[in-house]
């Protein structure tokens, strides 16, 4: 059994659902070196952007599902779309224990870098940037918001996103290896309020000239209301989207490639489909 697990990249040469841009396209959209960003930016632009991975940024949702899937099935389980579906935006501590109640008997971290290898090795073969990704990412990058990638996957796929997206469009990452609880916890999106504030977007940040934006609890900033619902954050799960909501940010649904229904869950301000002609100017804060 464990030696055939991981051992070559099933379904590699298949494109996930969805026409995504490959890799080497969106490395190229919008070189931007930040070089020229004035802090603080223009006026009445999101204070940062958030963006969720799987299902959110690209479409990964298929790779993960196959991963599982393979998995599961050659440890002798049966998948269903119960437990895709359960599984659809869950950490990796969720997904190890619903595969063992379903009989992968196998160590923690051999089913953690099966998946990974597995959704890696797919992901250098083609990363399925969600339609307009690219594109806004860029815009948001030269007009001086900064990005944050909010994700329960591994810091080796998150990397490989970064590496791949248009230069200078994220000044951070938060993932699944950090010492961060899981959503739907909202640890994960207050983290990236912190990585935006530390990357240097104070002046965004704080703007308003009011009194202070986050509060000091130990060696953490715990960032204001205020400055959250200035931020914006795309998600596309049940889990992430109640994270995002008790962080108190704007959040925007991304239904285009959710595996799980979320319309009407009352858990976002605002729903698209994917990015497809959104500009920065068009995320203002309760922007129709």
């Amino acid at each position: 059994m464990s030696g055939e697990v991981g051992e070559r990249c099933d379904a590699g040469d298949q494109a996930a659902d969805g026409a995504g841009a490959d890799s080497a396209v969106c490395g190229t959209v919008g070189r931007i070196s930040g070089a020229g960003c004035a802090v603080g930016g223009s006026a009445g632009l999101p204070a940062a952007v958030f963006w969720d991975l799987d299902g959110t940024l690209i479409d990964s949702d298929p790779y993960w599902v196959r991963a599982e899937r393979a998995l599961l099935e050659r440890c002798g389980g049966a998948w269903d779309d119960a437990l895709a579906e359960a599984m659809q935006g869950a950490a990796l501590p969720m997904i190890i224990r619903l595969l063992r109640e379903r009989g992968v008997d196998l160590p923690d971290e051999v089913i953690v870098s099966t998946l990974t290898d597995q959704v890696m090795c797919m992901e250098r073969e083609r990363l399925p940037w969600i339609e307009g990704a690219c594109e806004l990412l860029a815009e948001l990058a030269e007009a001086c918001v900064p990005s944050v990638l909010v994700t329960g996957s591994p810091r080796p796929i998150v990397d490989n996103v970064l590496a791949h997206a248009p230069a200078g469009s994220f000044v951070g990452a938060i993932s699944g290896d950090d010492d961060v609880p899981h959503k739907p916890d909202p640890a994960p999106y207050l983290a990236a309020a912190r990585i935006a504030v530390t990357a240097g977007s104070e002046h965004r940040m704080r703007d308003s000239g009011r009194h202070g934006e986050g509060v000091s609890t130990g060696n953490a900033s715990i960032p204001s209301r205020d400055l959250m619902r200035r931020c914006v954050i795309f998600e596309d799960s049940l889990p992430g989207l109640a994270a995002a909501r008790a962080s108190g940010g704007y959040v925007i649904a991304v239904t285009g490639h959710a595996r799980v229904p979320v319309a009407g869950c009352g858990r976002y301000d605002r729903m698209i489909r994917d990015y497809r002609g959104l500009r920065p100017s068009d995320l203002i804060v309760g922007h129709p």
